[in-house]
């Protein structure tokens, strides 16, 4: 097939991608009920006037500094690991170079330097240069990618999709020019080339091509003879010398070369050549067509997105511009997992074995609900439990490389996640803080709090709904036995800041601190879960450090907490 047709195919596809990437910007989004809804128009409107207030304002310079710094430069990787700084600038600055010196050469290279030719240097060498940095930033990745697996780094097919589709194309490109050094056709199409009819001439050449360029030749002795070899030198400089170095100054795809009599005795050398030539070439095409679908569009949507937070910082005020600016980040996402490496949550994920705790595996099923895809509702639980967890420290927004504001993401997502009305039990627990770090959505918290309060009211006996006198029996799920010490001197009552806090303290609480440990003493363990007091400990640890028993009371709090929250999922899911 014509590699015309070909290219237009691919570019046709990649193009379709292109507008369906964004199509998906403007139109979807996690959106809570304070952010206001808004149409596809009118977020582009508003899009553009954001990018034309920056172009010719002040800020154009911030913009011109992030593509330096950030881009180019990319300080936020290199600030947090020089492995993985090295590897993605070995990448980029390979690929692109690749791109536009080789894949590009008619536009770009053959209108910057006037007697171009890929058969000379220095592109011959740089070629093969820019190919080997390619591979070496893939196998770091790819070493990283094990090395830090046990870190709580993820991996899944499409990162080493991307891996393997670089490398194919690398490996490709090499072999293809290896198998065109050896190939005998291609030997003889030069000699068309350039017109060189005197046979004598014609096995010099060829013998000094054998034993320095690495030509195979069904018709040349080895090891030639050394005259022959010396007259085929100076037919080179007579005839080729213009416009062919010598092959070995592509180092790599020299020794590529080497393999090539392998394929040769299989395929012949003309059929060997055309069939790297359709690898590279589909490989590359397929590339193409395959980045608008692919996590490699972040190859266009991270600028976006460090350029727009190097404008913005963490405040995007337009609502419009909110949901377009979360979908910018979900697809400048690489995965590459720096904010779960960095995650204050991390211990969570350990007990929970919840993926979703991470921030990089979030991000990577967010993207599904905000396209409505994702309607599993295990799955929209686990993710729920994932963003409550959530203590919205910030640090994967500092750390990311693609400049996510990942804070703003989960916090946004919380919310509209809630409005779907599923209740998040850990609201119940010190896990809801966050709301005073997004003061946008007090009335969705509340609205959501109240529900999942209503659920726990309607689960657990209270003290005041008890017929008297109230039985002994055994304590159950409860391995911490230290409350047996209890012989309720009340000095945890006494000291707790909570219990002090209110004028009316065993309404507000349910049950004091000394309560609780009775209760649990008589074997109610029902009753001791269903104080409103588990979930306003603060976990100062006054009323532990000040017993006389060495009572843990706030270790057999988070026991309550945890049976307390393993009854109500139960109840919802039975």
């Amino acid at each position: 097939m014509n590699f015309n047709i070909l290219l237009g195919l691919s570019a046709a596809v990649c193009l379709v991608g292109l507008m369906i990437r964004l199509s998906i910007w403007f139109s979807q989004g996690m959106r809570p009920s304070a952010i206001p809804a808004a149409p596809a128009a009118a977020r582009v409107a508003e899009a553009l006037k954001g990018v034309l207030g920056s172009l010719f304002s002040t800020k154009f310079f911030l913009i011109i500094k992030s593509v330096f710094v950030d881009l180019l430069l990319q300080k936020r990787i290199f600030d947090k690991s020089s492995l993985r700084w090295i590897a993605h600038t070995l990448i980029f600055t390979g690929f692109v170079l690749l791109l536009l010196m080789h894949a590009m050469h008619s536009v770009v290279t053959e209108h910057l330097f006037k007697d171009y030719q890929s058969t000379l240097n220095p592109y011959l060498f740089l070629r093969n240069l820019f190919g080997l940095m390619v591979l070496a930033g893939v196998a770091i990745a790819v070493f990283r990618r094990i090395s830090l697996k046990p870190q709580r780094l993820k991996t899944y097919t499409s990162d080493w999709a991307a891996l393997v589709f670089l490398g194919v194309i690398i490996l490709s490109g090499m072999l293809l020019e290896g198998v065109k050094m050896s190939s005998h056709s291609e030997f003889q199409r030069m000699l068309d080339d350039v017109s060189l009819s005197d046979q004598e001439e014609v096995n010099a050449l060829e013998a000094f091509w054998v034993q320095e360029n690495g030509l195979v030749s069904p018709n040349v002795k080895l090891p030639p003879a050394p005259e022959l070899v010396a007259k085929g030198m100076e037919v080179n400089g007579d005839y080729c010398i213009d416009c062919h170095v010598s092959n070995k100054n592509a180092f790599a795809s020299f020794a590529m070369a080497k393999t090539s009599p392998m394929f040769f005795s299989v395929l012949g050398d003309a059929a060997t050549v055309k069939l790297f030539w359709y690898l590279h070439i589909l490989s590359c095409l397929a590339f193409l067509a395959w980045l608008p679908f692919s996590k490699m569009f972040h190859i266009l949507a991270a600028p976006i997105s460090l350029i727009t937070k190097s404008v913005t910082g963490d405040q995007v005020k337009e609502p419009a511009n909110i949901l377009t600016s979360q979908m910018i980040g979900l697809s400048a996402c690489t995965h590459c997992g720096t904010c779960s490496l960095e995650c204050s949550s991390n211990m969570f994920y350990e007990s929970f074995q919840n993926d979703f705790i991470l921030p990089s595996e979030k991000v990577q099923y967010l993207k599904k609900i905000a396209a409505g895809k994702e309607n599993d509702p295990a799955i929209l639980k686990r993710m729920q439990q994932g963003l409550y967890v959530c203590t919205s420290c910030d640090r994967c927004t500092t750390v990311c490389p693609s400049g996510i504001n990942l804070k703003e993401l989960f916090v946004s997502s919380r919310y509209a996640l809630l409005q779907q009305g599923m209740p998040e039990t850990a609201m119940l627990s010190h896990f809801s803080f966050p709301l005073a770090l997004a003061q946008n959505f007090v009335d969705d918290h509340l609205l959501a709090l109240k529900k999942v309060t209503d659920i726990f009211k309607k689960s657990f006996q209270h003290l005041t709904d008890m017929a008297l006198p109230i039985t002994l029996s055994k304590a159950k799920n409860i391995d911490n036995t230290t409350f047996r010490g209890c012989f309720s001197c009340q000095r945890c009552t006494n000291i707790c800041p909570v219990v002090r806090s209110y004028d009316n303290p065993t309404e507000a609480l349910g049950m004091l601190p000394h309560q609780i440990m009775f209760s649990l003493g008589i074997g109610n363990t029902e009753l001791a879960m269903g104080a409103q007091m588990i979930w306003s400990c603060s976990t100062c640890y006054l009323c532990q450090e000040h017993c006389p028993n060495q009572v843990e009371l706030c270790d057999i709090f988070y026991t309550l907490k945890n049976s307390a929250l393993n009854k109500i999922e139960a109840g919802a899911n039975s």
